[in-house]
């Protein structure tokens, strides 16, 4: 069973260890960054194998790499993605993301990803 828990500490650290850097910044810098983040952890059966960040409608999901493609559920989506607006953004590399958020109702705008609900 997947789930995202409120597990601020761990969450920091796999989402660190989760993210594909361009620039990989020290840590201190990540944890200074993430102050005003929410940050939780995706938990699968018990194993740490991501992280959810959100602030306002924006939202980013770092999940380790051997678990990429092989968590995510509507469900957890549902949970994860804000509501009624979320904005996000897709890594270099990592397109294929692309065609998901725009099956899940996001239209691209320049560099983000933007969905707003109207209550559908």
């Amino acid at each position: 069973m997947i789930a995202v828990e409120p597990r601020r500490a761990e969450a920091l650290k796999i989402g660190y260890e989760a993210t594909d850097w361009t620039e990989w910044p020290s840590y201190e810098a990540y944890i200074a960054a993430m102050a005003d983040w929410d940050v939780r952890l995706i938990d699968k059966d018990g194993e740490a194998i991501g992280a959810v960040y959100t602030r306002g409608p924006e939202f980013h999901i770092s999940v380790l790499p051997e678990w990429r493609g092989k968590w995510m559920t509507r469900r957890i989506l549902k949970e994860i993605i804000p509501d009624p607006v979320a904005v996000t953004q897709v890594q270099v590399g990592h397109e294929d993301v692309s065609d998901m958020l725009k099956r899940l109702g996001f239209e691209k705008r320049s560099e983000t990803y933007v969905r707003q609900s109207h209550g559908n």
